[in-house]
């Protein structure tokens, strides 16, 4: 079911992001031959629109614009033809449409988060609106390590945590209830005792039986949990765009950041997640509740549209250093070198997935 899930989720996203191009092209009178569900090979045809054949492909993840003169391969064209390319519009017209795809990610994403506070989503109560007043709240697992202690004791994403407990103390988790979790864990890993958890899953009670290790956090003893206290919060339509756009600007942001940390070498590239780790986060969201699925499918175009951004050949971003330079040594980059520097970047794009694959399905032995 993750899997279908997730094929979904990317087949919304990359439709979402090829949109943008597509949109951008016609509202410039760049013509689009193509526009396909799906990679190659073509599965069938379902009509065409405005010129553009729209089609399903058999690979199943994402989609694809053709647009006419974006991969010139330097060929004669006729003065009627010369007045569709892509090549042949106006540089700040070519950057709209190779920036299409992320602006359409990213109002995407402020969609959902604003779609989510508009219907009532279930909240983390410290990103709340200052002063809202939840009539109830909830301490639930939202996240776990692979391989920590929590993992191995059989603790899962979504668990609500009703009590938790050591041989000195008992802590029965209420609205009112501040303790710091990491904390008590941390008190009584330092006495080499057990910590232990009252869960509710799937309306049953069970007790979970965890030894801190020291090391899983950072000088102290932990045991690879996330905790987060949440809540039902509806807000109305004004509020919901507001903190939707705020979420937008937030995540955007760190998304940034996380990406140059991850270039400059200050995180490691353990930490990324490819096709399998990704499946298993979209399974872990889908447990927690609708709500949070669709908080991660925000999460994954707001990834989708900063990865884009990256100067990457084959990459939105990539394409567009290409414009800029252009622009500024006023002549065209000869389109063969374009094209070969694009299908290098393009492979090596597939030989890091491949990588990221491999490392994914290892950590699940």
């Amino acid at each position: 079911m993750s899997i279908i899930i997730f094929i979904l989720v990317l087949g919304i996203l990359v439709f979402v992001h090829e949109l943008g191009h597509f949109l951008f092209a016609k509202l410039f009178k760049i013509r689009v031959d193509e526009f396909g569900f799906g990679y190659p090979p073509k599965m069938f045809q379902i009509g065409t629109y405005k010129g553009t054949k729209i089609t399903f492909n058999w690979i199943p993840f994402g989609g694809f614009v053709k647009i006419f003169g974006e991969n010139d391969n330097g060929q004669e064209l006729t003065e009627s033809e010369k007045k569709v390319p892509l090549v042949y519009k106006p540089r700040w017209q070519q950057l709209l449409v190779m920036f299409g795809g992320i602006l359409f990610n990213i109002v995407f994403a402020w969609i959902l988060f604003s779609g989510l506070y508009t219907s009532g989503v279930t909240a983390s109560v410290e990103s709340a609106p200052r002063g809202y007043d939840f009539q109830e709240t909830k301490l639930i697992v939202s996240g776990i390590l692979p391989d920590a202690p929590a993992d191995q004791a059989g603790l899962q994403v979504g668990d609500e945590v009703k009590e938790y407990f050591n041989t000195i103390d008992t802590v029965t988790v209420t609205d009112e209830d501040i303790t710091d979790v990491s904390e008590f864990i941390n008190e009584t890993g330092e006495r080499n005792e057990k910590v232990g958890f009252v869960v509710l899953r799937d309306q049953d009670l069970d007790v979970i039986m965890i030894e801190p290790k020291e090391g899983v956090v950072e000088s102290k003893y932990g045991v690879g949990v996330n905790m987060d206290r949440v809540g039902e919060m509806k807000l109305p339509i004004h509020q919901a765009v507001w903190y939707g756009l705020k979420n937008t600007v937030l995540f955007t942001g760190s998304i940034f950041e996380g990406f140059w940390q991850l270039i400059t070498g200050q995180i490691s590239a353990d930490n990324v997640s490819g096709p399998v780790g990704i499946v298993q986060q979209v399974g872990a969201a889908t447990q927690v509740g609708i709500s949070y699925l669709v908080g991660f499918t925000a999460l994954l175009s707001l990834n989708l549209a900063v990865l884009n951004c990256i100067p990457f050949p084959a990459l939105d971003g990539g394409r567009m250093l290409v414009i800029l330079i252009e622009s500024a040594i006023r002549k065209r980059l000869k389109p063969n070198i374009v094209n070969w520097i694009n299908t290098v970047g393009f492979f090596l794009l597939i030989l890091l997935m491949v990588v990221v694959t491999v490392k994914d399905v290892i950590h699940l032995f």
